[in-house]
């Protein structure tokens, strides 16, 4: 009896201790304040960010860095302008016709004071005018080349005496036509026959300077020859065998 009142009771205690748990809710638990504290707020690290690019405004066109034709691998490079030859040419003449009277004043004066010294002085005037003769033949195909180098200019010495040498049978030539037939040509005209050598002596120059440029630029537009070797090593049944391999 006693065992069944004590089963009841505990029932009873049972049911009443559920219905009060499920009546009132679970309370959140609370943290004591003051034990955790929020972290310090911090900024982010500015990062390096490339400046936006330059907008063009209204009709406003970049302008874009030219290109030279040659630095393109399909269009070839044209050779350079011709230098202009007058400047050249003017040159040529003065330095002839200085080097051409420099050379028949020393040499004449050479041969005066050899001729008088030797011969006497009823034969110093031919040696004088002999000396002067070589000095002009002599300084002016030399003037002109010298002048013709320092321009810049690619002609040649044996081209250059060449041109002298006409102009000199020239000078000859157009002396005697002038004074033929009994009448005797201005001492003015006579004088100036004399820079037909220069002249000649210059067009030299010029001629062998126009064939050296034909042949650069000639030996510049062809291929240049190339020869490969390649060393070669076969295995055959006779043994071990070592050769070259060229192309041409």
């Amino acid at each position: 009896m006693k065992r069944t009142r004590l089963s009841t009771l505990l029932a009873l205690l049972l049911v009443s201790g559920l219905a009060s748990a499920q009546e009132t809710p679970a309370e959140p638990a609370q943290v004591p304040a003051g034990s955790l504290t929020p972290p310090p707020l911090v900024g982010a690290p500015d990062e390096d960010v490339p400046p936006p690019p330059d907008v063009t405004q209204g009709d406003e066109v970049p302008t874009r860095t030219s290109v030279p034709s040659q630095a393109l691998p399909s269009v070839k490079s044209a050779p350079p302008a011709a230098k202009d030859p007058v400047p050249r040419v003017a040159v040529e003449v003065l330095s002839g016709t200085a080097g051409g009277v420099v050379g028949a004043t020393v040499l004449g004066s050479v041969g005066y004071l050899l001729g008088s010294a030797t011969v006497g002085c009823d034969e110093c005037l031919v040696m004088a005018v002999a000396g002067a003769a070589a000095g002009g033949i002599i300084g002016i195909p030399v003037g002109t080349y010298a002048g013709g180098r320092f321009m810049g200019g690619r002609g040649r010495v044996g081209a250059t005496v060449a041109g002298s040498m006409v102009g000199w049978g020239a000078t000859f030539l157009a002396l005697t036509l002038v004074n033929s037939g009994g009448t005797e040509a201005p001492p003015a005209l006579n004088a100036a026959l004399f820079i037909l050598p220069v002249v000649g002596a210059s067009a030299g120059f010029e001629l062998s300077n126009a064939n050296a440029l034909r042949q650069e630029a000639a030996m510049q537009a062809a291929p240049a020859p190339t020869v490969r070797l390649m060393p070669v090593a076969t295995y055959s049944s006779k043994g071990p065998h070592l050769g070259l391999m060229g192309s041409f």
